[in-house]
C-alpha cells in the first residue's frame, strides 16, 4: 500500500503516537477486499483528522497504521481518545460481527528528522509501544506520563515493563484509560 510522508524537520521533543488497526487481516477475510479496503481508508481518515484537531502533525501512512507527532504530550493524548472513541467498536465501522477497533502507542521524546522521516530511538519506543498495545488501549511510557498534565496522569496505569531497542534498561509501559 501506498505510504504518505509530511516533511518535518529540525530536533525537538515531540510526543511520538502510532495508530494502527487491529486485526485487518481478519478484517479482509469477513468482509472482501473492496469493503475492507474502504473501512480501513475510513479509520485512517478519522486518525488523521483527530491529528490535526489537536495540533498533531501526520508524518506517514502505510497500510492500516499512522504514524504523528504532537507538540505535547496531552495532545497526543487527546488525539489518541478522539481515535477511539469514533473507532473501536463502532458500529458504524466494520462489519457486523466482526469486532473492529485499534490500538495506539506513544511516547514522548527528542526527534531529528533526516530524508523525510524518523529512525530515532524515541520513535522505536513509540512503535514498541503500539505491539504493547491490545485492541482499544492506549499505551505510553513512564517519560510520556511525567509529561501529563493531571487529568490525563490520573487515568494511567503501570502494566508491565518492555525491553526497547537503544535503552539499556526496560521501560515502565502504562495505559491510559480513555
Amino acid at each position: 500500500m501506498a505510504s504518505h510522508v509530511e516533511s518535518v524537520t529540525g530536533n525537538s521533543q515531540v510526543a511520538i503516537l502510532f495508530a494502527d488497526v487491529v486485526g485487518s487481516t481478519r478484517l479482509y477475510e469477513a468482509m472482501g477486499d473492496d469493503r475492507a479496503r474502504a473501512t480501513v481508508q475510513e479509520c485512517l481518515a478519522v486518525m488523521k483528522e483527530a491529528t490535526d484537531q489537536f495540533g498533531g502533525s501526520v508524518i506517514k501512512t502505510v497500510g492500516d497504521e499512522v504514524m504523528s507527532t504532537f507538540p505535547s504530550a496531552d495532545d497526543a493524548m487527546n488525539a489518541a481518545s478522539q481515535m477511539q472513541q469514533r473507532i473501536t467498536n463502532n458500529p458504524a465501522i466494520g462489519a457486523e460481527g466482526v469486532p473492529f477497533s485499534i490500538r495506539i502507542g506513544c511516547h514522548f521524546g527528542a526527534v531529528t528528522v533526516e530524508n523525510r522521516d524518523n529512525f530515532c530511538v524515541a520513535v522505536k519506543t513509540a512503535n514498541r509501544m503500539t505491539s504493547q498495545a491490545k485492541a482499544g488501549q492506549i499505551m505510553t511510557t513512564a517519560v510520556t506520563v511525567d509529561q501529563l498534565g493531571h487529568e490525563w496522569r490520573a487515568v494511567a496505569r503501570q502494566l508491565d515493563v518492555a525491553t526497547v531497542k537503544g535503552h539499556s534498561d526496560e521501560v515502565a509501559v502504562f495505559e491510559v484509560l480513555w
